[in-house]
């Protein structure tokens, strides 16, 4: 009988915490489809696209070496 009650608060518990989990994951997905945040380290790299976060207007595939500024 003990072991039936432990084995139920465990499975309880358990229940509990996935649902949790699913939760915070829906309003994590929320959050990130909603805000915009900024990146905050910054980007040592002269790449546009990187610092802007969107492809220059004369975006083409053939991408120069990184230059890193020091």
């Amino acid at each position: 009988s003990d072991f039936l009650i432990m084995w139920n608060n465990f499975s309880s518990m358990g229940s509990m915490m996935t649902i949790m989990f699913i939760f915070m994951f829906i309003l994590k997905f929320m959050e990130m489809m909603l805000f915009k945040r900024k990146i905050i380290f910054v980007i040592k790299c002269n790449n546009n696209e990187w610092k802007f976060n969107k492809p220059i207007s004369n975006h083409s595939n053939l991408e120069k070496n990184f230059l890193f500024m020091k």
